[in-house]
C-alpha cells in the first residue's frame, strides 16, 4: 500500500514526532495577544478571564482547525512584588473540559481552563512587555500541549493525563534532594516530556535563532535543557548523601513521593529509600536522554 502525504501533512507528523505542535505555539500566541494587555491591568487580587465563540472568529485559521477550541477560562491570581522580580506559574485544570460534536461532524473543545498566578512588580510601568509575553506564551505553550495530548491519544477524558504530578511538583529542579527527585519523576512522565519540548520549542523559535551555533547557545541556556542534565547527571549514592542530612519533614515527603511512584491500582509497595534511589537512576537516565535528543532535534522546526 502506498501512502501519500502532501507538505503540511508531512509537517505535521514530523513535528508531532518531536513532540512538538506548530498550532499549539500559535494557540498560546493568540490567547496571550487577546488577554494579557487585560490582566497587566488587573487591580484585583484574583479575576477571570474569558474568550468564547471562538468557533465563529477563528473558523478557517490553520491552528483553530487543528485543535478547534471554542472557549478558554483563565483563573488569574496576581501577586504584588516590592522589587522588580516577575515570576509565572500555570496549570491545566482539565475538570471541565469537554468535547462537543457538531451537526457536521466536527467538533469543538469547550472550557479549556488554565489557572494562572502571576508575581509582578507594584509599579507596572517598570514591566517589560515583551519578556512579559514570551514567558507568558511559552508557559500557556506547555499547558495547551496536555490539552492537545488528550485529543491526539484520543482519551475519553482530559483528567486521564493527571495523576501524581500535584506531588512530585511540591518542590522545583533547583530544590534539594527531594524537590529534585519529585521534579525529575515529573518531567519523566510520557506527557510532561512533551509538553516541555512544546515549551522549549516555543522559547526559542522566539528568539528567532539564525544559525546552529546560535540554535545550541538559546538551547543551553533553556530550563528544559537543565531538566534533561539533571537527569543524566543523576546519581543514587550522592542522592542519598544529601538525604541522610535533610530532617524529618523532607524525608516524610519523599516517602510521599515514593508511595506515589509505587501505587498500583491504588495500592502502594513501599521499598527503602536506597533501593528506591536506585531503581530511579535507569529511569532517569533514560528520560534525560530522550528529551535532550528530541531538544536536539528540535532544530529542524525552530
Amino acid at each position: 500500500m502506498k501512502v501519500i502525504v502532501n507538505r503540511k501533512q508531512y509537517d505535521k507528523l514530523i513535528n508531532e514526532g518531536r513532540g512538538y505542535s506548530k498550532s499549539v505555539e500559535k494557540w498560546a500566541d493568540y490567547v496571550t495577544d487577546e488577554l494579557l494587555p487585560k490582566i497587566i491591568e488587573q487591580d484585583v487580587e484574583e479575576d477571570v478571564y474569558l474568550l468564547t465563540k471562538l468557533s465563529l472568529k477563528l473558523k478557517g485559521k490553520d491552528f483553530y482547525e487543528e485543535l478547534p477550541i471554542d472557549s478558554v477560562i483563565l483563573p488569574v491570581i496576581i501577586v504584588d512584588s516590592e522589587d522588580d522580580e516577575a515570576s509565572i506559574d500555570m496549570n491545566y485544570s482539565p475538570f471541565y473540559t469537554q468535547m462537543v460534536e457538531n451537526e457536521d461532524g466536527t467538533y469543538n473543545i469547550l472550557d479549556v481552563e488554565v489557572e494562572v498566578t502571576m508575581v509582578l512588580p507594584k509599579d507596572r510601568s517598570s514591566i517589560d512587555m515583551g519578556t512579559l509575553h514570551y514567558y507568558f506564551s511559552s508557559h500557556l505553550s506547555h499547558e495547551f500541549m496536555h490539552l492537545n495530548e488528550w485529543v491526539s491519544r484520543g482519551l475519553e477524558s482530559p483528567k486521564e493525563i493527571k495523576g501524581c504530578e500535584s506531588i512530585y511538583t511540591e518542590g522545583s529542579i533547583y530544590g534539594d534532594a527531594v524537590d529534585r527527585i519529585g521534579y525529575m519523576l515529573y518531567v519523566a512522565l510520557s506527557f510532561e516530556n512533551n509538553a516541555f519540548i512544546q515549551q522549549a520549542a516555543t522559547m526559542i523559535s522566539k528568539r528567532k535563532p539564525e544559525n546552529r551555533t546560535q540554535f545550541m547557545t538559546y538551547l543551553k541556556e533553556n530550563p528544559i535543557y537543565t531538566f534533561a542534565e539533571t537527569m543524566l547527571n543523576y546519581d543514587p549514592n550522592i542522592y542519598l548523601e544529601e538525604i541522610n542530612n535533610l530532617d524529618k519533614d523532607r524525608v516524610n515527603h519523599l516517602y510521599k513521593i515514593m508511595m506515589c511512584y509505587y501505587s498500583k491500582d491504588g495500592i502502594p509497595k513501599m521499598k527503602s529509600i536506597d533501593v528506591f534511589l536506585n531503581d530511579l537512576e535507569r529511569k532517569f537516565k533514560m528520560n534525560g536522554e530522550y528529551l535532550k535528543r528530541k531538544l536536539l532535534r528540535l532544530i529542524t522546526v525552530v
